[in-house]
């Protein structure tokens, strides 16, 4: 075995006794599989997922997952019913409980899953919480005139200029009550403790790409002045509630991630010293077992700004922020670092591992072309020059839509969804996927 493959296929503990058989963490993906308006996981999702489950993955995390179906990204997300909601919390429970068996490589009515310790013999089952607070569009699980939730009301902006596109798409997003925090807080709870049920190993909380949590840490979007604002300690306090409120009402051994942004790369956000210091306060409540690292906002997307030679070299976007992050861990910290965006090479993934950058990667458009990519990674008869993700050709944006960086990077995610739904039919995956057999390779109804 070489030393790369040594790398990338050694186990990694967490924190709560959880264990990844391997470094390699299959990232969260928007599938658009679900109901449209949002709704329960179906047997499309459960053949995509168990096809990662059959990869080879040390640890997959779904998806978005909406604890709000009033304000959802994408309108064929997934989403947890509200509390209280008896009927609809069996049927989800019934769909989840599929989901989780699918996702750690069980067939769905194989009930051995729901009791499968998380050994490191199986892919970490990992469930993604999401609100999309002020970057849910318009009509997305609600009303038109009924506007999205924000920390403030701060109106996003998706091109250089402010324009009528932003209200067209947006709109001023409602600038939250104490009390509707204090229920956002335990949607997220509420989410965690059913999804427990249903047998996944763990939640991870979608804080970064300027949805709801990442607005609350954006010192440009949350203007506030009360106890959820004001300062970096303020703006930081709804993470710190729904953590503490999650591993308060779950078990020891259940996994609490959380995906945050090195920064938000616009100006007056977020900065690389904010995100530190939320990773820092992160480790000090020793109640979180890893932080998936990345960057950008529906204004701002990371992946889209222009990438040093020396970046590009290294692969990964944001090894440089990790490798700070895990230097500025206290003493004895066993809080995992997961790096995603970039990578493509198994040298490039083992150097970020060997150079202390990270402790786990992170691949997400790889693993839509590539559900087994770990496969071929974790192969030590696959040379390292050889032991790369496929190559794939995007087809060009439609001239007639704007040009903003929004747009391109939806344009990208719709392409890649339509990969996955290939996999969730049981076809093989087209890297050459043209225009004209585009919107036929998705997948609907």
């Amino acid at each position: 075995m070489t030393s790369t493959v040594a790398t990338l296929d050694a186990p990694l503990a967490l924190p709560c006794g959880a264990s990844l058989r391997n470094r390699l963490v299959k990232a969260p993906l928007e599938e658009m599989l679900s109901t449209f308006g949002g709704g329960n996981p179906n047997d499309d999702v459960y053949r995509l997922y168990r096809a990662w489950a059959d990869g080879g993955w040390g640890m997959i995390i779904t998806g978005n997952i909406g604890v709000d179906r009033r304000h959802i990204g994408i309108m064929f997300d997934m989403v947890i019913p509200d509390p209280g909601q008896t009927d609809a919390e069996a049927r989800a429970l019934a769909a989840y409980t599929k989901y989780a068996r699918a996702t750690k490589g069980f067939a769905v009515d194989d009930e051995r899953a729901d009791h499968a310790p998380a050994d490191g013999q199986r892919p970490l089952a990992i469930a993604q919480l999401v609100h999309c607070g002020r970057q849910s569009m318009r009509g997305s699980g609600r009303p038109p005139w009924v506007p999205s939730v924000a920390p403030s009301a701060v109106r996003m902006q998706v091109g250089k200029e402010p324009s009528w596109l932003d209200w067209l798409l947006f709109g001023t997003p409602h600038a939250l009550t104490v009390d509707e925090i204090h229920g956002i807080v335990q949607r997220f709870v509420h989410a965690s403790v059913l999804l427990e049920r249903a047998g996944f190993d763990g939640v991870e909380l979608h804080g970064a790409h300027g949805y709801l949590l990442s607005s609350f840490l954006n010192p440009r979007t949350n203007l506030r002045t009360d106890a959820y604002g004001g300062d970096a300690a303020g703006r930081f306090r709804i993470i710190r509630e729904i953590v503490e409120g999650v591993r308060n009402n779950v078990s020891k051994s259940f996994v609490v991630g959380i995906k945050l942004n090195s920064s938000d790369f616009m100006q007056g956000g977020q900065t690389e010293d904010d995100a530190l210091q939320n990773v820092r306060w992160l480790a000090e409540m020793g109640t979180v077992d890893f932080v998936e690292v990345s960057g950008g906002s529906y204004e701002a997307p990371a992946f889209a700004q222009p990438q040093s030679e020396r970046t590009q070299q290294r692969e990964g976007f944001f090894t440089s922020f990790a490798h700070r992050a895990r230097l500025s861990l206290p003493q004895g910290c066993t809080m995992r670092i997961i790096v995603t965006g970039g990578f493509r090479t198994r040298t490039g993934m083992s150097g970020a591992i060997t150079a202390g950058h990270a402790d786990a990667i992170g691949l997400g458009r790889p693993s839509c072309l590539e559900p087994a990519l770990p496969r071929k990674m974790l192969d030590a008869s696959v040379p390292d020059d050889k032991a790369e993700a496929v190559a794939w050709k995007m087809p060009v944006k439609p001239y007639l839509l704007p040009n903003i960086a929004l747009v391109g990077i939806g344009w990208t995610t719709i392409w890649h969804s339509a990969q996955m739904h290939l996999t969730a039919r049981g076809q093989p995956t087209d890297p050459d996927l043209s225009m004209r057999r585009f919107f036929s390779r998705l997948h609907f109804w």
